[in-house]
């Protein structure tokens, strides 16, 4: 059966947690037409505050009924807020809505993406798509990542010969592999979240711009070496993160380091985690596609083309806006789920079959 083409709107916030991108495209769940409207909403300063105390809550968060309800009310109505200035169009059949992640434990099958499908579709009075990952993770699967059969989609675009790997670069960095036959995927390790985190605490800023600051360090490659011989690293995919599982090395480690050195370590621990996860993948790639805020961190772009072995290609010279693949990506899986087509496969989360997932609320 022909299906038909949607007009989704994919709404993402990702782990950098600061706010909301909107994308619009076209889409069967298989082709992909976009019309380039997008747009980013900035949390308040009150909404990235709140989610950064839950996150020092750590695991306890999840024994927190109230404060969730709280977060969840407000993030959904920060998300409210982001598709009224998108300034909704009638014909818009279906929202893809992520919400904010907010606690990742696979082990445990815990999964937290703040936000609630059904207010929203209230309100707004479309079609919403929401909870992505929970029918993975009943399934045995990690719940991330979930962008690989879209990176799959970009891959085939691009005609890029393959084996080819799409890497996003977000708070965590995730891979896809593409090799014609075999699609897989996993959380490589840091992206920019650690980073984030230190200018946020040591100099009250979102991030390092351009990596302006780390680009003054050197790195310790003695810490460099004591992160890189975490236990996540021998693990083999399929697998994936929470946004604070590495920062158990800021006190003890990073923290002892003057300023630029451990910017600069925290760079070169993103760059050499992608690279040291190659030897996971069927076949060495030759071509590197790098997607996410990453690819604005001129240090980082700069050190991962020295030590790659690999073509790095920046999506971002392509007729890609980089900073909306998120976005794109659950609009298209909005139209996958909605067609109950899969998300999620063994090779890319571990999920016992290829499954599908989301909570579909129709306006009533």
């Amino acid at each position: 059966m022909v299906k038909k083409f949607l007009n989704v709107i994919g709404m993402m916030s990702g782990t950098s947690m600061d706010g909301i991108d909107l994308s619009l495209i076209k889409t069967d769940g298989t082709k992909v037409i976009r019309f380039k409207k997008n747009f980013y909403y900035k949390y308040s300063r009150e909404t990235i505050d709140f989610l950064h105390f839950a996150l020092s809550l750590k695991n306890k968060i999840v024994y927190k009924p109230r404060l969730l309800k709280r977060l969840n009310d407000l993030i959904t109505f920060e998300h409210i807020e982001a598709i009224k200035h998108f300034n909704l169009d009638d014909n818009v059949d279906l929202i893809g809505f992520h919400g904010q992640t907010i606690f990742h434990d696979p082990q445990k099958k815990i999964t937290i993406q703040l936000g609630d499908g059904k207010l929203l579709s209230k309100i707004i009075k479309k079609n919403v798509i929401f909870d992505f990952r929970k029918n993975d993770i009943d399934n045995d699967g990690q719940g991330a990542p979930i962008a690989p059969i879209y990176h799959k989609q970009i891959i085939e675009e691009l005609r890029s010969d393959l084996p080819t790997c799409l890497i996003n670069i977000g708070g965590i960095a995730n891979i896809s592999y593409w090799d014609g036959i075999h699609l897989m995927g996993f959380d490589t390790g840091p992206g920019n979240c650690m980073l984030d985190s230190y200018v946020r605490d040591k100099f009250d800023l979102e991030l390092d711009f351009e990596g302006n600051r780390s680009s003054k360090g050197k790195p310790d490659w003695e810490a460099l070496q004591i992160l890189l011989n975490d236990e996540y690293f021998f693990i083999k995919p399929p697998k994936s993160l929470d946004r604070q599982y590495f920062e158990k090395y800021f006190h003890n480690i990073i923290y002892n380091l003057n300023e630029s050195n451990a910017l600069c370590t925290l760079v070169y621990f993103t760059v050499f985690s992608i690279i040291s996860s190659f030897k996971y993948l069927p076949k060495k790639p030759k071509n590197i596609i790098i997607s996410g805020g990453g690819v604005k961190n001129n240090h980082m772009m700069k050190v991962l083309k020295r030590f790659s072995e690999s073509e790095i290609i920046e999506l971002s010279n392509y007729d890609f806006n980089t900073d909306f693949i998120e976005s794109e990506l659950i609009a298209f899986i909005a139209a996958r789920c909605f067609y109950k087509k899969p998300i999620t496969f063994p090779s890319t989360t571990g999920v016992s079959k290829p499954c599908t997932g989301g909570k579909l609320i129709k306006v009533v």
